[in-house]
This record gives structure tokens, sequence and C-alpha cells, in this order.
């Protein structure tokens, strides 16, 4: 049993307790309940250098990613993370079933010996463009992958809202997303968020930072979050809270 096996059940329970007190909230919005969750810097950033991954957690904090990701009907990330860390975005530090992987890729980028295009249970849901590259779509298809146009031409924004809906309409209730830094910060943009967990390690790295600009003025509130726990995962500090705009 792992040393930090009370630590993990205690947040899965508390990721529980908060997903069933928004599940009305959810139902009104018709869209599942999202978590960001991340592992920066003490200088906010995500990696060394863009493209480059770098384990900025210890091993409690991985172990805590897993326990969230079993709380988690799916997990999403961009396909920039797909392309630097090859994620396998699965549950196996501790028990618990695979959420669905979603990828945000309007050009169909993601490889197609990627760890997800392999998945143990659930093939990838690609969220692109409808002109991606036809041969692209073909060859995902032909392993599995759901391809799920929701914007015209590469390189246009995926919809947030729109990609949420869908997810709702096929059964998707909770999501947790990892990364990465362009996805965190449309995630902020938006507002879409019911709870955040950050964990910090005590590191300063001066490298990619997952936040550069925000869309906030003196007149639009900035995104931030109401602390409702913090405690010690080994040498990381892990950081829960819950949304709140603040004017500045």
């Amino acid at each position: 049993m792992s040393a930090w096996s009370n630590l993990v059940e205690m947040a899965r329970s508390r990721i529980r307790e908060w997903q069933a007190e928004g599940a009305q909230r959810c139902e009104t919005k018709q869209h599942p309940w999202v978590t960001l969750a991340f592992a920066q810097s003490l200088d906010g950033c995500l990696t060394f250098a863009q493209g480059h991954p770098s384990a900025l957690s210890g091993e409690a904090a991985l172990q805590l990613t897993h326990a969230l990701r079993a709380e988690h009907q799916a997990i999403l990330v961009g396909v920039g993370t797909v392309l630097a860390d090859n994620p396998r975005l699965t549950v196996r530090l501790v028990p618990g079933q695979h959420p669905q992987p979603l990828v945000l890729d309007t050009h169909l980028r993601t490889p197609l010996e990627s760890h997800i295009l392999h998945h143990p249970t659930q093939p990838p849901w690609i969220f692109t463009a409808a002109k991606a590259p036809a041969d692209r779509r073909s060859a995902l298809e032909a392993l599995g992958a759901r391809i799920v146009p929701l914007v015209n031409e590469p390189g246009d924004p995926i919809p947030l809202h729109l990609m949420l809906s869908y997810l709702w309409e096929h059964g998707i209730r909770s999501v947790m997303v990892e990364g990465g830094a362009r996805v965190l910060t449309a995630f902020l943009e938006a507002r879409l968020l019911d709870a955040v967990i950050i964990t910090l390690a005590p590191i300063w790295i001066g490298g990619y930072h997952y936040i550069n600009k925000l869309l906030v003025s003196p007149e639009r509130e900035a995104p931030g979050v109401t602390l409702w726990q913090w405690e010690m995962w080994d040498r990381d500090l892990i950081l829960w809270g819950r949304p709140k705009t603040y004017h500045i």
C-alpha cells in the first residue's frame, strides 16, 4: 500500500463531493463538470521550454493525478501535449477506470503511433476542423478515433461551449483538463471551470508559462479561485480551489 493512500482516498472523496454538489448546475447548463488539474513551478511555468516535457511534480503528486483521472469520465489535452509528452491518459498508479481521452487538434497532427491511439479501453475523441486533411482523418478513424469537426478551418479555436455541449449529449458528465498551456488559458478566459487543482512544485525554472495573456482589463473581472484546501504531498504543495472572479 502506498504511503499516500489515505491522502489519495481523501482527495477522491473531495472531488466526488464537489461533483455531487455541482450536479444540478451542470444539468441546468447541459455541460459536464470541468476540473483544471496541472503542475506548475513557483514562477508559473509548465515546463522548461515549449514542446519539451518536464517532470515538475513528485511521485506523491503523480498518484493524485491518477486518482483525479479515475474520478472523471473524460480527460482533455491539446495536441501540443500529445506531441510533446505522448501521454497515455490512463489510470495506473491507483485503482480505477480509465477516462475517455479527448484531444483538441484542428490540423489532425496526432501521431498514429501515439499512446492514446492504442488506449487499452477507449480510443480518443478528437475535436477538429471540417477542412482538416482527409487522409489524416481516414488514418485516425482506421485506428478507432472518433473525429468530431467543430470548426471549419484548421487553426480556428475550438468553441469550448459547443464542445462541452457535445460531451454532455454523449453522456460525459465530468472532464479533467490537464493541458497544455493554450488549453488551460482558453478555459480560464471562457470561465469554464468548476474546480482547479494545482500542484505547486518548489522550484523556479524560468521556462514556458501556461498563461502569458488573458482577456482581462479594468472593465472585465479577472478569473480566480476561492482556496478550499491546501496540503503538502511530499515536496509539493497541492492547492484546491473553486472559481471566483475578482475586480482589478
